[in-house]
């Protein structure tokens, strides 16, 4: 009589085809809102992930953490259309010193943006800009789904990394490339128009309510955020996006929305929110179990 079979496996292969079934079903869900020209915000983004932690038995918790993220995420985006108080700053002359005199966006157009044709890297760079709000919540869907603790440290971070941008906004807001220069294409709107027409390049306009917002460039902010909380526990995650980063970040100054300083200043704003809510949550760990904060070290040999 033969023994029966391990249930281990088949209970193995369930997460690991579910995580296959989940990717495929958002890289579909993205490909097709894209594909039509519908503008994908975040409410689409969660509402796609609810499906998934309803497969995963956790409908419930999920709309219990994901809501007021939601919410003070909205929040945050209609103040951003009221941050342009003041005359936008000039930085060209900040990024022709970093780089020997030139404008990188200018070089990048210059040598690969042909008008009247759509060419792949428009296209390419153009979903790495769409992609914007994606990115990080989909990240943090992977943090929630193995630690809530995790999740919540990552996106009081990016929370507080996004006021801390609208409060730059507000005092010192900056102009973008294609503000600046009258030769450097807004290849975004260019490309929208050409594939969608008029209706579309509306709902762009309207995805982007602050046209003095560039410095820092939270487009290159979140995935380096989302790099920093997923470099200890989820290194080959963290790896994908390091490259994603870079492919942000070329494609923001080849599209004309933001110089490359503005790309390098998101690196201290990354830093300063990360270390103040990595520092109130070890303060807020020692606080709830003094005892074991208070034990000492065992000594080495």
């Amino acid at each position: 009589m033969s023994a029966p079979a391990d249930p281990k496996p088949a209970i193995a292969r369930r997460p690991r085809l579910l995580l296959i079934g989940s990717v495929v079903y958002l890289a579909v869900i993205f490909g097709v809102m894209l594909w039509q020209g519908i503008s994908i915000e975040p409410e689409w983004v969660l509402l796609a992930l609810l499906v998934i932690a309803i497969a995963l038995g956790r409908g419930r918790t999920f709309v219990a953490d994901w809501t007021p993220f939601l919410l003070l995420f909205f929040a945050y985006e209609a103040m951003r259309g009221f941050a342009a108080r003041f005359a936008p700053h000039d930085l060209s002359g900040m990024e022709r010193w970093v780089f020997g005199g030139t404008i990188p966006t200018l070089t990048l157009q210059h040598d690969f943006y042909h008008p009247g044709v759509i060419g792949i890297q428009d296209l390419i760079a153009m979903v790495f800009y769409f992609m914007h709000f994606v990115l990080p919540i989909v990240v943090g869907f992977v943090f929630w789904v193995n630690s809530r603790e995790h999740y919540w440290r990552f996106i009081a971070a990016l929370l507080l990394m996004c006021f801390l941008a609208f409060l730059t906004y507000l005092f010192w807001p900056s102009a973008p490339p294609w503000y600046q220069f009258h030769d450097v294409v807004k290849i975004n709107q260019q490309t929208v128009d050409k594939l969608w027409g008029n209706t579309v390049v509306v709902i762009y306009h309207a995805f982007n309510p602050n046209q003095f917002a560039a410095f820092p460039s939270l487009h290159a902010a979140f995935p380096m955020l989302a790099v920093v909380y997923a470099w200890r526990r989820y290194r080959a995650l963290a790896m994908g996006l390091v490259f994603w980063t870079a492919g942000v970040v070329v494609s923001i100054v080849y599209l004309g929305e933001h110089y490359v300083v503005d790309a390098l200043a998101s690196v201290f704003y990354v830093a300063a929110a990360t270390i103040i809510v990595e520092t109130v949550s070890r303060w807020r760990s020692r606080r709830a179990d003094p005892v074991k904060s208070s034990t000492p070290a065992t000594p080495s040999a």
